[in-house]
């Protein structure tokens, strides 16, 4: 019965695989590269705290003697990318309200935002120089290194939408598949914007109140996700299978030094390395170990 399926979902235990997408750095990076590099930029930071925090605190808590380990934190490229207000995916939601706004008004807002006003190019995470700012590009320096983005097309991907025609012509179809895919589209999640405009003495103007829904963005929805799949995460026992690629030529029996050394570096293995060297990697209970 329903009662029984909901209890042995509380209670049994799982085992799941998740499969990340590698960190992405093409010729020409877009939205699609900034979600996904996004994505490797928090799990990453998960994975340091597991390995490097826990494992150190569990060291100190059982009187281990060794020396602290200073591990990278990528918490200031996380807070560039979603912080409220002034982070990349907030400044394109707040782009994307107004209909006059395009991508070169989204690039200048994080030059605004992101590059100090006496003309420096930027931040330790981001990064701007005049050339870019003509093109409207920027970079962000990753965990895995800088990556150059291409605000082009940056608002269109982020709204996603389908013109009014289409969603008319897909509810309008004899053909139920089509139906359906129309009634996907328009049970998109809603954001509720009632506002009211303020007037200089308090009060508010009814006349410029929005009582419109607004479709709830990709980058919004994407980091919602993201934030709950690290919270389930969070609450497991997880075990980590890193795959790198042996070189850059796709040549079999063929293995880069250089180029593994870099994976292993960028991915924090070679810290990992060093605190499980330091403490004991193999644990025992106590009976089992009598």
């Amino acid at each position: 019965d329903s009662f029984g399926a909901a209890s042995v979902a509380e209670t049994a235990a799982f085992i799941a695989v998740l499969d990340i997408f590698g960190f992405e750095s093409f010729d020409t990076n877009s939205f699609e590269q900034l979600c996904i590099n996004y994505t490797n930029e928090s799990l990453q930071q998960q994975f340091n705290r597991f390995v490097f925090k826990l494992e150190q605190a569990e060291y100190e808590r059982e009187g281990i003697s060794w020396k602290f380990i200073e591990f990278p934190d990528n918490q200031n490229i996380l807070d560039l990318i979603d912080k409220r207000h002034t982070g990349i995916l907030s400044v394109l939601d707040e782009q994307c309200i107004q209909a006059f706004n395009s991508d070169q008004s989204f690039a200048k807002s994080l030059y605004d935002k992101h590059c100090d006003k006496g003309g420096a190019a930027g931040t330790a995470a981001f990064a701007a120089n005049n050339g870019q700012k003509v093109r409207g590009m920027f970079n962000v320096h990753h965990y895995a290194g800088p990556v150059e983005y291409n605000t082009l097309d940056f608002l269109e991907k982020n709204k996603d939408e389908t013109p009014k025609e289409i969603n008319e012509l897909l509810a309008g179809s004899e053909n139920h598949f089509l139906q359906h895919l129309g009634e996907i589209i328009l049970s998109r999640p809603m954001a509720n914007a009632n506002t009211r405009t303020p007037s200089k003495f308090g009060a508010a103007h009814h006349h410029h109140k929005q009582s419109s829904l607004i479709r709830v963005s990709v980058g919004k929805q994407f980091s919602t996700q993201l934030k709950q799949l690290r919270t389930r995460i969070d609450a497991t026992s997880p075990h980590y299978i890193r795959c790198l690629k042996p070189n850059n030529e796709l040549r079999p029996d063929h293995f880069d030094c250089a180029v593994i050394a870099d994976q292993l570096r960028y991915a924090g293995i070679l810290e990992a390395i060093r605190v499980s060297r330091v403490g004991y990697p193999q644990r025992y209970p106590h009976e089992r170990f009598l």
